[in-house]
């Protein structure tokens, strides 16, 4: 919770909510929920801005997302949902879509074309190493120059390796009128899935600089 506090009180635009049971920033859903619980009652109190709430799945089912979507304002996916599974998850949850598109080369960016009508917003990540258990928040970047050559209308959010050192360079490298902003994970944490409000705090400010 105070780590959910702090990101809202700095600022943060989304916060996020791991539902994938192999990473080790998993958290079950009662336990989200109870979070954005306080963390309203405590906007409404102290007069911070609410933070949109995302929920991060890999290839959930239908069931684990209506359970969620209640609370939340996105679904984030990270595994093969096609491009005609996020319009229909979209639709059917009234909730917006974030799709991550993996990314080492320039031609991983044609992947993102399938998912213009059909995803809110698009999330250029590093694509995960060789056996990697789970699909990202690992800490790796790529080069962020490949999106230059994006060309999409549809918004983005740039992730993979960031931190607050690195954050405002990122951002600023940004050229399309669709870039968004940042997503980030490994790099507020101490240790995997442990996040460190003081990282937390200096990443949102550096990235609203």
């Amino acid at each position: 919770m105070e780590t959910a506090l702090t990101a809202a009180r700095a600022g943060a635009d989304y916060l996020g909510f791991v539902f994938f049971r192999k990473s080790p920033r998993f958290i079950q859903r009662e336990a989200a929920e109870e979070i954005v619980v306080e963390l309203k009652q405590l906007s409404f109190e102290d007069g911070f801005t609410m933070p949109k709430l995302v929920g991060l799945f890999v290839d959930a089912g239908e069931i684990e997302l209506a359970e969620a979507a209640p609370f939340l304002t996105h679904f984030q996916f990270h595994g093969h949902e096609s491009p005609a599974r996020c319009e229909e998850m979209g639709a059917d949850f009234a909730v917006d879509i974030i799709k991550a598109i993996a990314v080492t080369g320039a031609q991983d960016l044609g992947a993102a074309t399938a998912y213009a009508e059909a995803a809110d917003i698009l999330l250029f990540d590093a694509k995960p190493p060789p056996g990697a258990s789970r699909p990202g928040g690992h800490g790796a970047p790529f080069d962020w120059a490949l999106l230059a050559d994006y060309a999409g209308e549809t918004p983005y959010l740039l992730a993979g390796g960031l931190d607050a050192d690195n954050v405002a360079a990122a951002i600023a490298a940004q050229k399309s009128a669709a870039f968004l902003g940042v997503d980030v994970s490994s790099g507020v944490e101490t240790a995997p899935g442990r996040k460190d409000d003081a990282l937390v705090e200096a990443f949102v400010l550096n990235a609203k600089k």
